[in-house]
């Protein structure tokens, strides 16, 4: 059978998926940028203990919601392969591994809370940061739960309930920051403290609307109880056998195929973290040009990562119905989607980033710099594209394993250490301050993406049902 590069009707339905999963990743980053700003406006302070517990909440917390991303194909296999029924008990499993994951990173953030002085941190910032932490993480089971049902949903190509939300999300975390913040309507006033609280409220929003709308859907009310079961004794009797409320065999797989990926983004988002730290020796200035970049460079990413869960979706759920040739025109289609965005944003950045630059900052040294920093975030927009949407492709797959490995070396083998022989030593060529570091980027995902891709034109080439046996696994 011929199979076209390229399909119209695909790429609108992956538009059609993609944009409220580009609205809701963008109401997800509006929260961060609101947490920033209003602290910000209340104490520099407050503000810096933000940032530093961000800095350690992101790469963590990650570790576990990337373990619940499984749950997207996984979801979308059941319902590709007409096999519905099963999905109820899937969510539910995914619930048991959510409240797993969240009470052992929950302990690690409480413990890092009252160690984080350990990180070289003045006693006031300490003291505001580890109030930050502790607040958040009551926040984290929501937050998982929210993946978790979201997930679900998305095995559904429903996509539009997690951006509305998340929007909702939004606009109740801006009332509640200014009213544990500056401690208004009669609230304590907490500082960077309340901020954490505001968004773990919001949070548990996030999870209880998600939740509501599950049970709700015209598509997964014919499913019978989502989430019933799990409350009922061990020995009540149930409409089915797969509605039993512990499976630990499927717990144990969706967990085994969620890991890698999760270990995935928490290498890459570490990296990013560590390289403001290390830059930070080379003072503000420098510091301040880099997280200009970073800030914009996360902001574009989102059309990308949106199209990497949008193929994850789409992939899934053909191959889950036994259609490997759409799948792969599936695939084709997402990459060349997301090069194409890419390399307008990347012309735009090039043409604006001066203006860009002048929205977060007007000191000329700093201006300079961010704007040369952002011709080299402009090189690597299309291979950052490639490599994200590719990681996509293969979660669609349950081929995770690779994804770490990948990850690792062109990271923690490459990107950091590259990075700093660049930025900090002479050993190469006189040192080139932040700038080395965006050049080991511009390799480090140059060498992601040429394997992502490999791997993916692998998966293409194997038989039919080799591929149907490897999402079964």
């Amino acid at each position: 059978m011929s199979e076209p590069f390229f399909s119209a009707a695909e790429a609108r339905r992956l538009l059609s998926l993609g944009l409220p999963v580009f609205v809701a990743q963008l109401s997800q980053t509006g929260m961060t940028f609101v947490d920033t700003a209003m602290t910000g406006q209340y104490a520099t302070a407050d503000m810096a203990a933000v940032a530093v517990a961000g800095s350690i909440w992101a790469p963590i917390s990650l570790l576990g919601v990337g373990c619940l991303l499984a749950l997207s194909p996984m979801s979308a296999h059941l319902v590709g392969g007409n096999r519905r029924a099963e999905a109820p008990h899937l969510l539910r499993q995914g619930i048991w591994l959510t409240c797993c994951l969240a009470a052992v990173l929950m302990a690690l953030f409480q413990l890092i809370s009252h160690n984080i002085h350990y990180f070289g941190l003045e006693p006031e910032l300490a003291d505001l940061a580890g109030g930050y932490l502790r607040a958040m993480l009551w926040g984290l089971p929501g937050f998982m739960l929210f993946v978790n049902v979201r997930s679900f949903l998305e095995g559904f190509s429903r996509t539009r309930p997690a951006m509305v939300i998340g929007l909702l999300g939004l606009a109740l975390n801006v009332p509640c920051n200014y009213g544990f913040i500056y401690g208004v309507w009669g609230l304590p006033c907490l500082g960077a403290v309340g901020c954490g609280v505001a968004t773990s409220l919001c949070y548990w929003f996030m999870a209880l609307c998600m939740i509501l709308y599950a049970c709700r859907d015209k598509l997964t009310r014919d499913l019978g109880p989502l989430f019933l079961p799990m409350l009922l004794p061990s020995t009540a009797r149930l409409p089915e056998h797969r509605a039993s409320r512990f499976d630990p065999k499927l717990i144990i797989r969706v967990f085994r195929i969620g890991f890698p990926g999760a270990l995935a983004i928490f290498f890459e988002v570490s990296l990013f973290a560590l390289t403001a730290l290390l830059l930070a020796p080379l003072g503000q200035t420098v510091v301040a040009g880099h997280q200009i970049a970073l800030n914009y460079s996360a902001l574009i990413f989102m059309v990308p990562m949106s199209l990497n869960i949008t193929a994850t979706i789409r992939v899934g759920r053909l191959l889950g119905g036994g259609r490997i040739w759409r799948a792969h025109t599936a695939a084709r289609t997402a990459l060349l989607l997301g090069a194409g965005t890419a390399a307008v944003t990347a012309l735009l950045t090039v043409a604006c980033r001066y203006l860009i630059v002048a929205v977060y900052n007007n000191d000329p040294d700093v201006v300079a710099l961010a704007a040369g920093l952002l011709l080299l975030a402009s090189i690597y927009q299309v291979v950052d594209a490639l490599q994200t949407i590719s990681i996509g492709i293969l979660r669609g797959y349950n081929d995770t394993r690779v994804i770490s490995f990948i990850c690792f070396t062109a990271y923690c083998i490459i990107g950091l250490p590259l990075g700093f022989v660049l930025s900090r030593t002479d050993w190469l060529m006189p040192a080139m301050g932040a700038q080395g570091f965006w050049i080991a980027y511009i390799a480090a995902l140059t060498f992601g993406a040429c394997c992502y891709l490999c791997r993916v034109r692998y998966l293409h080439g194997l038989p039919e049902e080799a591929v149907l046996q490897k999402i079964r696994k």
